[in-house]
């Protein structure tokens, strides 16, 4: 492939595993990989996770200004500058739109069998400003319980399109293996692309995504619509496969 001009990369199933920190390894390659193009993580996670998981990692990193980390599916964005994360911009929800989401949120689940009686570890409603978020099994579940705990995807499926229907003057999004995400309207990853694209001057086809969800209803796939080039991962173990091939390229 020929080698892009700068590259975005999803962060749970891509460059970690759900909920847990990259590791030392994937994080060296996307330090290496900015001493040559513009790098991003754009992920539905929130900003307090990453500050403590990795953050400080890449603080240490050459060449932070090419670094631009997109949290809560692209309604916020942050750069480094002296030394400090600082907020570029912030689509954030109101305190009422966030309690009426939250409140919508509630009412689905303890009114629908297939969700009411999910068993669960860790908290699972997120109140992120820019963005709710919910996970029915819970922050803490294990991976085997995300793998299975809905096999087939009717659960997620059901619960999104209740949401969808109950919520319509807002964004719900699928994020990673068992969360469902609400932005303000229109606020996704292609967001974040078509806004890092004019910030960076770069068409987006001269850019590159990597992910783990570009299937049908996966939460990658909204960025395909922008033009930009993709890339799908297993995993962690295949993100890291792939830095090691593109790297020679530059």
């Amino acid at each position: 492939m020929n080698s892009p001009h700068a590259i975005i990369f999803d962060l749970d199933d891509t460059l970690a595993e759900s909920f847990k920190r990259p590791s030392d390894e994937i994080l060296g390659k996307l330090g290496v990989l900015l001493e040559h193009i513009p790098v991003a993580i754009m992920t539905g996670s929130g900003f307090k996770r990453m500050e403590s998981q990795f953050l400080p990692v890449i603080a240490g990193f050459a060449h932070t200004e090419r670094f631009y980390l997109f949290p809560n599916s692209s309604a916020q964005c942050y750069v480094l500058e002296d030394g400090a994360w600082v907020q570029v911009y912030n689509l954030a929800l109101t305190s009422d739109e966030r309690a009426d989401i939250k409140a919508t949120i509630e009412k689905v689940v303890n009114e629908s069998e297939m969700l009411r009686d999910i068993p669960y570890a860790g908290e699972r409603m997120f109140d992120r400003e820019a963005q709710v978020a919910y996970t029915p099994v819970g922050i803490d579940a294990t991976l085997e319980t995300k793998l299975t705990w809905d096999a087939d995807g009717a659960k997620r499926r059901f619960f999104f399109n209740a949401l969808s229907q109950a919520l319509p003057q807002f964004e719900v999004l699928l994020g990673g293996m068992t969360t469902i995400d609400i932005t303000r309207k229109g606020i996704n990853k292609s967001y974040g692309v078509k806004w890092l694209s004019e910030r960076l001057g770069i068409p987006a086809a001269l850019m590159l995504y990597v992910g783990d969800a570009f299937e049908e209803g996966g939460n990658d796939r909204v960025v395909m619509q922008t033009g930009i080039q993709t890339h799908p991962v297993s995993g962690p173990l295949q993100t890291g496969s792939f830095m090691d091939e593109i790297l020679p390229t530059f």
